[in-house]
């Protein structure tokens, strides 16, 4: 992956350019957009439809429209100037015509999907910097949890799931507000820089109907040779993208 001065990443199929959207390409976005639906795979369900909320860039759409080959991908964003970048980014990839931007909010969205993806902005309650797009997609004014939680469950179908990363100190909260609208925790893997971090975040996926195991993982994101290194787990995650 190749980042420049006019941010542009570079990944195997695609490249995409994130200099006009408030939160940009992470490791937070890269961890989700190759874990999410896996478990969809794992128990035999296929992903033909998936929306993501809040695209931004486009990363996530990018990423699930190259895992799941048969799947059409609504990508929703409120910012225009990002939603224009998204669809930039979407014009110049091989999957640009499975995945379709839509300027809108996620509230009101009415077709239920396979899969739900959400790279959510987290903060509540938080100061907040001058840069309005940034604001935007870092703080949950205009998609608070319980809302973004309430139009996703709307919109899955019967096997559906919703997955999301979403801050460790938190989780009691996302756990609570999740059961209140009908989510049930079907898998949730804990990140940490290292063994010797703490978890700060985590990947949570939510079905409509309480599963009969639900799993747990911690993954270290960094290898035994620090910052700048993924570790193996990770390297496998994204390995067909970078």
């Amino acid at each position: 992956m190749g980042r420049s001065g006019r941010r542009i990443q570079t990944f195997k199929e695609f490249s995409v350019h994130d200099d006009a959207c408030g939160m940009k390409v992470g490791t937070d976005a890269l961890l989700l957009g190759g874990w999410a639906g896996g478990t969809a795979e794992d128990d035999g369900r296929r992903v033909k439809s998936i929306l993501d909320i809040g695209t931004g860039s486009g990363i996530l759409a990018l990423m699930l429209a190259q895992r799941f080959l048969e799947a059409k991908v609504d990508a929703i964003e409120l910012e225009p100037e990002a939603a224009q970048q998204a669809q930039d980014n979407v014009s110049r990839s091989p999957f640009a015509d499975r995945i379709e931007v839509h300027v809108r909010a996620a509230q009101g969205w009415d077709t239920r999907v396979d899969l739900v993806v959400c790279n959510p902005p987290f903060f509540h309650g938080h100061p907040k910097s001058e840069d309005r797009k940034r604001n935007l997609a870092r703080h949950d004014d205009t998609l608070p949890l319980r809302t973004l939680l309430r139009t996703a469950q709307a919109c899955l179908k019967e096997s559906g799931e919703l997955a999301m990363v979403f801050p460790e100190d938190r989780a009691n909260e996302l756990i609570a507000t999740a059961e209140e609208v009908g989510l049930h925790l079907h898998t949730k893997v804990a990140l940490r820089a290292t063994s010797a971090h703490d978890v700060i975040r985590s990947l949570w996926s939510w079905r409509l109907h309480p599963s009969s195991r639900t799993t747990q993982d911690t993954w270290e994101i960094e290898g035994p040779k620090g910052q700048g290194e993924w570790s193996a787990t990770v390297q496998a995650l994204l390995s067909p993208f970078v």
